[in-house]
């Protein structure tokens, strides 16, 4: 057991009794001429002095330090995943740090990636044998990958054409592109496919007082910039986590990448909303599947755009509406089929629907078996035009550009019926604190009243029916 050189006051060791407890894991944590150091480290050393806390970092074995949080009381563990298992049998303080794995391209290659789709098609994909990274993309369908024994040989492969993206942890990434002879300036990151967020974790014992005390103070270095400085140290070219984590998916007009930058209708909107409340401007875009589990699971996640549908009623707070959309079945044109109900609907023998999107939880819900369930919408055009589905569904507002996407034309389908006129909403985490809700909300009807919410909408819809949504 190795112990942290910094000192702390005696008293105040004996007032609080907390033992702070980390593993060796690089860069967040680790041994450097004999004392423990790394990003994560220098966030918990500062809190400490700023809270005034007693007590010293143990350098241990993750398997003892994770029993010690679960047995005794004033016990910190860091770095810690908030998982959904975990989340309920420890307090938590942070984020700390963003575990992504992302697809990193060469800097000045005009590889975009907006969606794991068209990193499909992209012609070679650099993995590490066995590695998560690798796994995750099997898992989600990629054939497309080339197997390598070790992170250098996959950058290598980047830097000389042979593949045109890399899977990688970013925490691996800044020692292995330097024990290549490169840097994070030669590599761009094209795309994030999953999200882990670390915090300190707080044993159930230890003073409700005291773990608030720490996330206050976590804070406040995030607003004064202290946090940032930090994770800029250790980790260059990094957006650090913010007090709140705003997080969106491709799904044009509403959100999507241009440029490089999270772009869209209700992009703007929630980066304006940011703004008034001089809150940072920390968007990511990711899949559908990991922007929503981050807010299932997380606390002050802003997941926008979502359905408010009664499956998700009880799982998020809600501000909106920001906008509004039907929900339409699309047949493959001259197809010739015609239903006018949704009892119709259930007697067509395979329909594609996109996983966890409103469509498939409303036809779940209205009992239909004969769903298709595809993480990505653009799959599910090209299913229907190979006709191995009869009926895909799509929003009105976004199925023009995810046909296009897919390689097809919106005049290569038809609508057959409208199931449903819903409105969107951004879901904020269910853990967040109802006066965060209450100002998101009051800044948006503010955009509505000074005439902003409605240039924003026209930017990109022109032509839109507002309705009632400014009312509201």
């Amino acid at each position: 057991m190795v112990l942290l050189g910094f000192a702390v006051g005696a008293q105040a060791t004996k007032a609080a009794g907390l033992t702070i407890l980390t593993e060796e894991n690089p860069p967040l944590n680790f041994i450097k001429n004999g004392e423990i150091t790394g990003l994560a480290t220098e966030v918990v050393g500062e809190l400490v002095k700023r809270t005034g806390t007693g007590g010293k970092i143990k350098l241990v074995a993750w398997p003892k330090g994770y029993q010690a949080l679960l047995e005794q009381p004033n016990i910190a563990l860091f770095s810690t995943a908030m998982t959904s298992e975990r989340k309920a049998l420890f307090q938590w303080v942070g984020p700390l740090v963003v575990l992504d794995t992302n697809l990193y391209a060469l800097k000045g290659s005009r590889i975009e990636i907006a969606n794991l789709d068209q990193a499909r098609k992209i012609n070679g994909i650099a993995t590490v044998t066995k590695y998560y990274s690798e796994q995750m993309l099997k898992q989600e369908g990629f054939t497309n990958t080339q197997s390598y024994p070790d992170r250098e040989t996959t950058i290598r492969r980047l830097l000389d054409g042979t593949v045109q993206l890399l899977a990688s942890g970013n925490m691996e990434m800044p020692a292995a592109l330097k024990k290549t002879g490169a840097s994070m300036d030669d590599v761009k990151n094209a795309f994030t496919v999953s999200t882990d967020l670390i915090y300190i974790a707080f044993s159930k014992g230890t003073s409700p007082e005291l773990v608030a005390r720490w996330q206050d103070a976590l804070d406040e270095m995030k607003r004064n910039g202290t946090f940032a400085q930090i994770y800029a140290r250790w980790l260059p070219g990094e957006t650090p986590p913010g007090i709140f984590q705003l997080v969106t998916e491709e799904y044009p007009p509403v959100t999507f990448m241009k440029d490089g930058k999270p772009s869209g209708l209700v992009t703007d909107m929630v980066r304006e909303i940011a703004a008034r409340q001089k809150l940072p401007d920390n968007i990511r875009l990711t899949s559908w599947k990991n922007a929503y589990n981050m807010a299932l699971v997380h606390p002050k996640v802003l997941l926008f755009s979502a359905e408010r549908t009664p499956e998700r009623e009880s799982l998020f707070q809600w501000v909106g509406p920001v906008g509004k959309n039907s929900a339409i079945f699309y047949a493959k044109k001259g197809s010739g089929i015609r239903i006018n109900s949704l009892e119709e609907a259930k007697a067509i023998a395979s329909i594609a629907t996109t996983t966890n999107w409103f469509t498939e939880q409303h036809l779940k819900r209205e009992g239909f078996k004969n769903l298709l369930s595809s993480p990505d919408p653009r799959a599910n055009v090209r299913q229907l035009m190979d006709g191995k589905v009869q009926l895909s569904i799509f929003t009105d507002i976004t199925i023009e550009e995810l046909a296009r996407e897919a390689g097809y034309s919106i005049n290569d389908l038809e609508p057959v019926f409208t199931m449903v006129q819903t409105d969107f909403y951004i879901a904020i985490s269910r853990d967040t604190p109802a006066d965060v809700v209450r100002a998101w909300q009051s800044t948006l009807d503010g955009l509505k009243k000074d005439g902003t919410f409605e240039k924003i909408y026209r930017r990109y819809l022109p032509n839109a029916d507002l309705g009632n949504l400014l009312e509201r």
